[in-house]
């Protein structure tokens, strides 16, 4: 699978070294590696621990990879890592060195979501091969275009996301279609002042061309917290994101709260908010494109662990199915989905036991028909309950996802979700951000300040 965009691309030759280039593997935000043949499920218990890196502090970032990057004369492999204090490393896979390192600024919060309330490097880089750049939003606001091989920052950049970086702040991972960069707007634990949405930057002039704000500019809240930004569907160009509460009454004021489904420019196509229970109904999740072709599904994990389905091109219509997958007061159901094109199955890292008893946290399998509708595959109890754990991965057929709190790396078979690996004790914190497989490796970032590589 080879994506491209005016020159960007996203993805790579099944018969080269495979790149990991955004949040999810490509534009839709599927989180499945289609050319992984080195780690299957009959390999993958061999994986052991490469390398540790010190990123300096907790992470919740998915790692993104080039291969074959040009540095002082010599190809290296590079995964490149950020971290809540601010800083954005390029790291030699082979080695575990670093190559460069910026620091792309912090903010000092009254948050407690993270360590000490320091926000810096959240949200995956996107990496554009065909011009040697990346494209990363820092803890200062600003979008960066920075070389891939030096790190150093490209003419005209960067440029502003927030005015307001201590009131605002983009967890989530930038996204590129068509020649426009793509960043969200959150806030620090809901606390006013902010505007949250979603903001278009034309990366030739480097200028805001657009932006969308669910709860308008008039009203606090609205914020887009989905761990991969927006997703994009590379066929129309639409542009996809789930909002959270607005700070008024009704919470759910303007597009809060609201699946939607924008034009490439923003502009509202549809949205839907699907009636929600609770104090604290957010989307904290990124939308994933998903299903056949004859099909095209999107869907959303709410906080109140509901999971939402819609059929792109319709989202008005409301959600074509409901599933209550978690705990209606879990409030930690968020993230995001992965979806197999070769299983045809859609799976959920599951936070918490539903209140009915039919789903248990831990990770859950979807089969989707060939309507769009989805049927329990498999399940396997796992991990803490009641807890956030990380977006799964799926690559070589094998699924893997962190369980949080719980502090391990786990890998199923894809079909038949028989448990296949965990990292044990190696890793000595929480894992939230999403593990990435490719090449024959698996990286994952966790709350002891480390990125973690995994090997036969």
């Amino acid at each position: 699978m080879a994506l491209t965009a005016l020159g960007l691309t996203v993805g790579a030759s099944p018969a080269a070294a495979t790149d990991w280039p955004t949040f999810g593997f490509n534009l839709q935000r599927t989180g499945e590696n289609p050319f992984e043949s080195i780690i299957t499920p009959s390999t993958v218990g061999g994986l052991h621990m490469l390398w540790s890196f010190d990123l300096g502090a907790v992470t919740i970032m998915q790692p993104v990879l080039a291969a074959g990057v040009i540095v002082n004369g010599s190809r290296k492999d590079l995964v490149y890592m950020g971290a809540e204090h601010g800083d954005l490393y390029a790291i030699d896979v082979t080695s575990g060195t670093m190559v460069w390192h910026r620091n792309l600024g912090s903010q000092q919060t009254r948050c407690g979501d993270v360590p000490g309330g320091i926000f810096g490097v959240s949200g995956s880089p996107f990496l554009d091969r065909a011009n040697n750049r990346m494209f990363v939003v820092g803890g200062d606001g600003n979008m960066y275009a920075l070389d891939l091989s030096t790190g150093d920052t490209l003419s005209g950049w960067p440029v502003a996301v927030t005015t307001d970086p201590a009131h605002e702040h983009t967890y989530g991972a930038v996204n590129v279609n068509n020649g426009i960069a793509y960043a969200e707007i959150a806030s620090y634990c809901d606390i006013p002042p902010y505007h949250g949405g979603v903001v278009a930057i034309n990366i030739a002039n480097q200028e805001v061309v657009r932006a969308f704000f669910p709860a308008g500019r008039s009203v606090n809240g609205g914020g887009v917290w989905g761990p991969g930004g927006v997703s994009i569907d590379p066929a129309t160009g639409h542009v996809f994101a789930a909002t959270g509460n607005a700070l008024t009454n009704p919470e759910n004021f303007g597009y809060c709260e609201d699946v939607v489904e924008l034009s490439s420019a923003l502009r509202v196509l549809g949205s839907n908010y699907p009636g929600l229970t609770g104090s604290d109904v957010d989307f904290g999740a990124t939308p994933i494109l998903y299903g056949p072709p004859s099909s095209p599904m999107v869907a959303a994990k709410n906080k109140t662990g509901v999971l939402v389905t819609y059929e792109r091109g319709n989202v008005s219509a409301g959600p074509t199915q409901r599933l209550q997958v978690a705990n209606i007061s879990d409030d930690q159901f968020n993230g995001i989905p992965a979806w197999s094109d070769t299983t045809h199955m859609l799976y959920i890292g599951n936070s918490s036991d539903s209140d009915s008893g039919e789903f248990e946290h831990g990770m859950v399998a979807f089969e989707v028909e060939p309507d769009g509708q989805l049927e329990l595959a498999w399940q396997v109890e796992v991990g803490p309950n009641l807890a956030s754990v990380s977006p799964p991965t799926v690559a070589g057929g094998v699924v893997y996802y962190g369980d949080g709190p719980g502090k391990q790396l786990l890998a199923f078979h894809a079909i038949t979700g028989r448990r296949l690996w965990s990292s044990g004790s190696t890793i000595r914190g929480a894992i939230f951000g999403a593990p990435m497989v490719v090449n024959g490796r698996v990286f994952v970032g966790a709350w002891d300040g480390k990125l973690y590589a995994f090997g036969l």
